[in-house]
């Protein structure tokens, strides 16, 4: 689903070198912590995704498609196949919950019909159906990423990618949050979350992709747990 064959890249600003050969493969139906130390290389690996920036070296192909083959142009449409949560939530102040998550569908095309029952179902799998009528100001941190969570998913993406969507969260909603991405894998979508905060996905069937000091190093097998 998700392929890194050598890859090199630089930061933008630094130019200090965050993959020197990066090799990492993410199979279609997998959910994955991507882990490591902060300038590893987390945000990196999810920009290069979403391609918001390009590697210096290297091939990295995204449901079979080599990236570097997208247009300009084209990446939009490549994009609605992708579902983003970031740490900030980027909701739209004047909006209600429904409204916010109904213009991600819009902007895609879907019609006002097909959208309410496609929010109507996932508010209820996420368990925020009660809150479709308030704005992001009467919101908690976790009401909001979840709605951030709905917005993601709008579109059926096949992947969901996530860049420490519990940064702004006490330990409770991490945990839930962590759940619900959990959730997510279940119905067939592959997950990855750039993540710091492994402790809160303890319990949950997920592999850890350790990124260390810009090199793909781990890909443990298995539960989180405590030394994994």
């Amino acid at each position: 689903m998700i392929e890194f064959e050598q890859v090199f890249k630089r930061y933008e600003t630094t130019g200090a070198q965050v993959f020197n050969g990066c090799s990492a493969l993410i199979e279609k139906g997998e959910f994955v912590l991507l882990t490591g130390e902060s300038g590893a290389g987390k945000t990196t690996f999810i920009r290069l995704i979403l391609k918001e920036t390009e590697p210096d070296g290297g091939r990295i192909r995204v449901m079979g498609q080599d990236l570097s083959t997208i247009l300009p142009k084209q990446i939009p449409r490549y994009r609605r196949r992708l579902g983003v949560v970031f740490q900030e939530f980027y909701l739209i102040p004047d909006r209600t919950v429904y409204e916010n998550v109904e213009l991600a569908r819009q902007i895609a095309g879907g019609s006002r019909k097909s959208s309410r029952t496609v929010i109507a179902s996932l508010f209820s799998l996420l368990g925020i159906a009660d809150l479709h009528r308030k704005y992001p100001r009467e919101l908690s941190g976790g009401e909001k990423q979840k709605v951030c969570l709905a917005r993601a998913l709008v579109n059926y993406p096949s992947i969901l990618l996530a860049d420490e969507p519990t940064g702004n969260l006490s330990p409770a909603e991490s945990e839930e949050l962590m759940r619900l991405f959990a959730l997510v894998h279940r119905q067939g979508i592959t997950v990855v979350v750039a993540t710091h905060d492994k402790r809160s996905a303890e319990g949950l069937a997920c592999r850890e992709m350790r990124l260390r000091g810009g090199v793909q190093d781990g890909q443990d097998a298995g539960t989180m747990s405590d030394g994994q």
